[in-house]
């Protein structure tokens, strides 16, 4: 999927939480992207598979349901 959508994914979670998400395209190496949720900052590809967004969800303490 691409970053767009995994991004969709990660603000719907964190509304849930009331937290706010800041992505940052130019603050990343080549085609990554720094993404910030309340507190917790990490790197998102351009293109992530399911296994590295449930990864990115984990590290933003957003675990997903069934994702």
């Amino acid at each position: 999927m691409k970053r767009d959508d995994a991004t969709k994914i990660i603000r719907i979670e964190a509304e849930k939480r009331g937290l706010d998400v800041v992505v940052d395209t130019k603050a990343g190496k080549g085609s990554h992207a720094k993404i910030t949720v309340g507190t917790r900052k990490t790197t998102i590809a351009v293109k992530v598979n399911p296994t590295m967004l449930k990864i990115i969800l984990k590290q933003l303490n957003l675990k997903g349901d069934d994702r």
